[in-house]
């Protein structure tokens, strides 16, 4: 009897399950097929990328608990259009770590969303609400609550959130820590009020009370001299940025909110340049507010339209457009004004302290105080408010008028 050959056949992954170390380019460069198929990534065990027809999405398979009798369970980790392969991995490590303890990540309970979920869910809250600075609340949450974002909202203590805020103080950034704590003040009271934690981490957290040297040393930047604008008109010129020095100087003409002057449009012009008309969904009161011009404001605003061959009352663009990134609104602000602070001397000058110098510059030369609360778009309090609604335009062009023509004086513009 002749003895049969055996053939021996090497035995490889199946063609409906490749095996390779995934990076971002192979995901984009991963084409959809009639056959659904996967590639398992060799960096995170039980992490797959399956790609369909139209859609790729990262899947994990793994255990829910230890041993060859636990369940084995899949989860989906996230579209590949809204979650990056660094994300993937994050979170297919953390839903392993879970697993293994005998905890499934598919259901839920209190305190388990990650942070950046509920990031996610905050902001299309805030967007509902049509909350005028949301893009720079969820800057500030987003750049902060970075490290924690895979973590989940239960697990964030007190003691995190109050080193992210001293870590940002002690960078030299005292009004960006601030801003932080506010918002994520409002970001843990809305996990609490939607249920996701019990109760918020920074509940009954207070600023320290300032120190009587903190108050002698005057905390909030103002320049009540003219010699004092004078020498900020000089450091202005040392920012790289000749958009955020006109940024700058009409912010000092103008004295409006930060926001209001970054989000301004070309469109929200009278064709004569002689009124702003702020739009009630980007001021802090909720109001439309008129803001009078002057010669200077009218002149830089005359030079930026001829760079930007803008068209004043119709073109919807931003006048003060990122460098960067043109046609979104500048942003971080606190690396912005570090030249400028620097060539002033002094590290308590901020971008609002442009605000208080000018109210304070109105009531320095006579400004009635109605008509100085009126220019910088303050709410008038009680029953005045409720019904006095003239615009008194007259005065307030009139004080615009002596406010830029001290300014012109000093021969910085």
């Amino acid at each position: 009897m002749t003895p049969t050959a055996l053939k021996i056949v090497p035995v490889g992954p199946k063609p409906s399950a490749q095996r390779q170390a995934l990076t971002e380019a192979k995901v984009r460069a991963a084409k959809p097929c009639a056959q659904r198929y996967e590639i398992n990534d060799t960096d995170v065990p039980g992490l797959a990328l399956r790609i369909g027809t139209d859609t790729k999405v990262y899947i994990l398979r793994s255990r829910l608990g230890t041993g060859r009798e636990a369940k084995r369970v899949q989860i989906k980790i996230g579209d590949t259009r809204t979650t990056t392969l660094k994300q993937a991995r994050d979170l297919a490590r953390a839903n392993i770590l879970d697993l293994r303890n005998g905890i499934d990540p598919r259901v839920p309970r209190i305190g388990a969303i990650r942070t950046a979920q509920l990031l996610d869910l905050y902001e299309q809250d805030l967007i509902a609400r049509q909350i005028v600075r949301t893009t720079d609340m969820m800057q500030s949450l987003r750049a902060n609550l970075n490290p924690h974002r895979t973590r989940p909202i239960g697990d964030l203590t007190r003691l995190d959130l109050t080193a992210v805020i001293d870590g940002i103080e002690k960078s030299g950034r005292p009004g960006a820590a601030d801003y932080f704590r506010k918002n994520a003040t409002g970001f843990l009271n809305f996990a609490a009020d939607k249920g996701h934690i019990p109760v918020s981490p920074l509940a009954g957290y207070r600023r320290p009370r300032q120190t009587r040297a903190q108050r002698l040393s005057g905390n909030q930047w103002t320049m009540n001299t003219p010699e004092q604008i004078q020498r900020f008109l000089k450091a202005v010129s040392s920012s790289h940025d000749p958009i955020f020095q006109a940024f700058l100087r009409f912010t000092l003409l103008t004295g409006q909110r930060r926001n209001e002057v970054a989000h301004m449009r070309w469109a929200e012009l009278d064709t004569k340049l002689s009124i702003w008309t702020v739009p009630a969904d980007r001021t802090k009161t909720g109001t439309e507010h008129t803001v009078p011009l002057g010669l200077l404001s009218r002149a830089l605003l005359e030079n930026l339209a001829e760079v930007a061959c803008a068209t004043i009352g119709e073109t919807g663009a931003l006048i003060f457009s990122s460098h960067r990134k043109p046609g979104s609104p500048m942003s971080g602000w606190s690396k912005r004004i570090i030249p400028v602070r620097n060539a002033y001397g002094d590290n308590r000058l901020s971008i609002h302290g442009l605000r208080r110098t000018y109210r304070t510059g109105l009531s320095e030369l006579g400004i009635d105080f109605d008509t100085a609360e009126r220019m910088i778009g303050h709410k008038r309090p009680g029953l005045a408010g409720t019904y006095d609604k003239s615009t008194i335009i007259d005065r307030r062009f009139e004080a615009q008028y002596r406010w830029e023509h001290m300014l012109s004086e000093l021969g910085e513009f």
